[in-house]
């Protein structure tokens, strides 16, 4: 088999099992939030509904109850943490920045929360500001995300009532664990989260020097978040996955961002691209690269739509977010190589 083959074998290597009913809960439980948003007229607390219903589905959900239940609740009280922190921040951007790689950084140490709290501080930060007046009503702004989370609970709760129905009717046993995927996660906490905030640090600089009118500049920093993982080798994996299937994303996203369809058909596509995210997302990353971004796109803006455009642009900022990846975690592990190269032949020589 050809070295490309392989690339792409490896790429696509199954490493969990698929989870289609539980999926398609959480992905209409996506959809009613944007279809009730959208008869009330109350898009902007949709979209702030919705993506704190999707900071805590993702990357996914354990299906047995003992595992899921202090998931949801660390990721929910994270989402919570972070977003009260972008909507108290967001008209300064120092302490935002300050706020984003703190939440990185405890992501970094607290392997259940993981990125889900600087996601959050993030993308909370890029919705208070599309819709403005969080600043004087933050504790309802909150509220609404809070929903969100809360709205994982009750859409889980669903699956798992209905999946114990159909596992007593066919005589299957109950899950009684977790689904793992990847390598395990390496001991080094404190080497991996001074990557991660050194990483992040750099993304959050650099983002504010982007232009102002640049819509898009904030998917630098969430690529630099998701990208750093605890070992190098699942950094290198995680970079290539990203880079294939963002590339993939962002012709997804042009292509439904560029027809302007109306509700009916964006709130179908939300809900089809969701249903596969969440479905093979515990398969293998590359499925969720591929069909996430469209998702996180449209829920960003809604009821609005983001230019046709910006998929290239999230695009963009992935290949920059990969570069400053590359810089913090492969750069040091080089310069270590070459400087252990170069003493080899004096020491030989002399010692």
């Amino acid at each position: 088999m050809s070295s490309p083959r392989r690339r792409v074998r490896e790429l696509l290597r199954p490493v969990g099992r698929s989870r289609w009913g539980m999926a398609a809960c959480l992905a209409l439980a996506l959809g009613a939030i944007l279809a009730v948003a959208a008869a009330l007229d109350r898009g902007e607390t949709g979209s702030a509904v919705a993506l704190g219903f999707v900071l805590v589905a993702v990357p996914s959900l354990p299906q047995a109850w003992r595992q899921a239940v202090p998931v949801m609740a660390i990721r929910s009280g994270a989402v919570v943490l972070g977003a009260g922190a972008a909507v108290l921040a967001v008209d300064h951007p120092i302490a935002l920045g300050v706020a984003t790689v703190t939440a990185a950084v405890v992501g970094a140490f607290a392997s259940r929360v993981g990125p889900t709290a600087g996601l959050a501080v993030v993308l909370v930060a890029v919705d208070v500001a599309h819709v403005g007046g969080a600043q004087r009503f933050p504790v309802a702004a909150l509220l609404s995300y809070a929903a969100g989370a809360a709205l994982v609970v009750v859409a889980w709760t669903v699956w798992f009532a209905g999946s114990r129905v159909v596992r007593s009717a066919g005589g299957r046993p109950e899950p009684v664990g977790t689904v793992q995927s990847g390598r395990p996660v390496s001991r080094d906490a404190g080497g991996h989260a001074v990557r991660v905030g050194v990483a992040v640090a750099v993304a959050v600089l650099l983002a504010g020097l982007l232009p102002d009118d640049l819509v898009g500049g904030h998917w630098l920093v969430t690529s630099v978040l998701l990208t750093v993982q605890p070992t190098a080798a699942d950094t290198g994996m995680r970079l290539a996955q990203r880079l294939s299937g963002n590339a993939v994303g962002a012709l997804i996203a042009a292509v439904l961002l560029g027809a302007r369809p109306g509700f009916v058909v964006i709130a179908a596509a939300t809900v089809v691209l969701f249903t596969l995210a969440m479905a093979l997302r515990p398969v293998n990353y590359t499925w969720w690269a591929v069909t996430g971004p469209p998702v996180l796109l449209v829920i960003s803006e809604y009821p609005a739509l983001f230019p046709w455009y910006e998929g290239g642009v999230r695009l963009l900022m992935n290949l920059a977010g990969a570069a400053i990846v590359v810089a913090v975690v492969f750069g040091p592990l080089l310069l270590g190589r070459f400087t252990s190269r170069d003493r080899l032949p004096r020491e030989g020589k002399f010692g």
